[in-house]
């Protein structure tokens, strides 16, 4: 290589490691590309061109080394859209919309061709509920590639959340309207057709969801909620029913139903229905379940665990740090008796201790005790739980379940009754946050920077 014979001559030419590091960018090799950046870093610190190519192929690397090269960059050339950009798509990919969005408008002209890095704009702008501008961006992507299902949905989504309901139905309606049925695009157009109380046509994609993708359990879950607010309880179960015979094991199912029965005073059935949703799955969340069950956010990875019990360990008087730890913990499964159970019940317990008022530590303690059979506790946390929140479903949906199994039979009913009208009262609340946009995959090409 020419650069390689010229370094012999000229060790400390900085223009020389430079045009190293863009020629091994220029062939693939990214890592070495760094390396001969950092050479001419050392002996120029300021070198704009070296900063740029550093900040380029760390970034093409994906990884966060690029930002102090970014910022670097700016502080010489604060207007400079590529290295906007690029900041833009590291702010977004590590949570910080606010900032993101700020280097995002400073790049517009360098992203109006990239759909990734657009995408996770337009993702930003919907997170601080920027809708309106969210869809235009939005509608930039599709723009780009009317073909791509992702775009479609997102802008749709974008669309609703903005108030924009017809708009969002025909964005939709090439997803909806073709003989391979897409089952999110779908299920978006139900909710929004169900808004607009467009009832019947809402019920026509259910069916035609259902048909040809039988073992979608939230479709029968939409379903069975639709009939619930129009008080058309024997449609739900019929419906939910069948989805039993696909999915016989799904526990979500036997809540939903339980749900309906009440409408028919069925409460003695309707708690058989709960008791068997619990059998099935001990963790399950009554709300996460009317609200399409979000999983646990404390389903992490050994590292991430790792890191709760440092937290912990570095925070013991820290109630929803010790909270955190035990349900991170408790998303391992593991049963009474193993070291990992020990664990989970004196985090929980000792967040309680620290915070009475702490809601979550309670609920989450009276799903452990309700699981083991420990009736009398989970009663005691479900009610400690309610005192400090009237509203909150899971602690109802655990003391429902722990007096089933005690001479205290009688409060069920009540109970349920108090259960069903709280679902009511939030279905709206929570329902649009079942919806999520489709993510980008992958960083953001930019311009390459230019030669020195």
């Amino acid at each position: 290589m020419l650069s390689q014979a010229a370094l012999v001559r000229h060790p400390d030419d900085v223009r020389i490691w430079t045009l190293r590091g863009m020629a091994m960018a220029g062939t693939g090799n990214l890592a070495s590309a760094i390396t001969a950046y950092r050479r001419a870093l050392n002996l120029v610190p300021a070198y704009l061109p070296a900063l740029e190519g550093a900040a380029q192929s760390e970034f093409q690397m994906g990884r966060g080394a690029a930002r102090p090269y970014l910022l670097k960059v700016l502080a010489q050339r604060p207007e400079d859209p590529t290295s906007h950009g690029m900041l833009g798509v590291l702010d977004y990919k590590k949570g910080d919309c606010t900032n993101a969005v700020k280097h995002f408008e400073e790049a517009a002209g360098v992203i109006a061709k990239q759909p990734t890095a657009l995408t996770g704009y337009g993702s930003c702008l919907a997170a601080l509920k920027r809708d309106d501008d969210a869809a235009a961006v939005f509608a930039s992507v599709l723009a780009l590639d009317p073909t791509r299902k992702e775009a479609r949905y997102n802008l749709a989504l974008a669309e609703w959340n903005a108030h924009h309901a017809e708009e969002a139905l025909v964005t939709l309606q090439p997803l909806v309207e073709t003989a391979s049925v897409d089952e999110d695009a779908s299920m978006l157009a139900v909710e929004i057709l169900e808004s607009k109380d467009d009832t019947p046509h809402a019920v026509e994609l259910l069916h035609k969801l259902i048909l040809a993708a039988p073992k979608d359990v939230d479709a029968y879950l939409q379903f069975a909620l639709m009939s619930f607010d129009h008080t058309s309880p024997q449609v739900g179960i019929d419906i939910v029913n069948a989805g039993l015979t696909q999915l016989p094991r799904e526990p979500r199912l036997y809540l939903v139903r339980g749900i309906l029965r009440t409408q028919f005073g069925e409460f003695a059935r309707a708690a058989d229905d709960f008791e068997i949703a619990g059998r099935i799955d001990p963790r399950l969340s009554f709300l996460g379940v009317v609200e399409g069950l979000v999983k646990s956010q404390q389903q992490r990875s050994a590292e991430a665990l790792s890191e709760f019990r440092t937290a912990a360990k570095a925070h013991p008087n820290d109630a929803y740090t010790q909270y955190l730890l035990a349900e991170a913990l408790q998303g391992l499964g593991k049963g009474e008796g193993s070291p990992e159970y020990e664990e989970t019940v004196t985090a929980a317990t000792r967040a309680v201790k620290l915070d009475p008022r702490l809601v979550a530590a309670h609920d989450l303690l009276g799903s452990i005790y309700l699981q083991n059979g420990q009736n009398d506790l989970a009663i005691k946390h479900s009610r400690d739980a309610l005192a400090v929140d009237s509203t909150d479903q899971q602690a109802v949906y655990h003391l429902i379940l722990a007096l089933r199994k005690t001479d205290q039979k009688d409060q069920v009913p009540a109970l349920l009754k108090r259960l069903v009208e709280l679902r009511a009262n939030s279905g709206a609340e929570h329902s649009k946050n079942r919806y999520r946009l489709y993510e980008p995959q992958a960083p953001a090409a930019t311009t390459s920077p230019s030669a020195p």
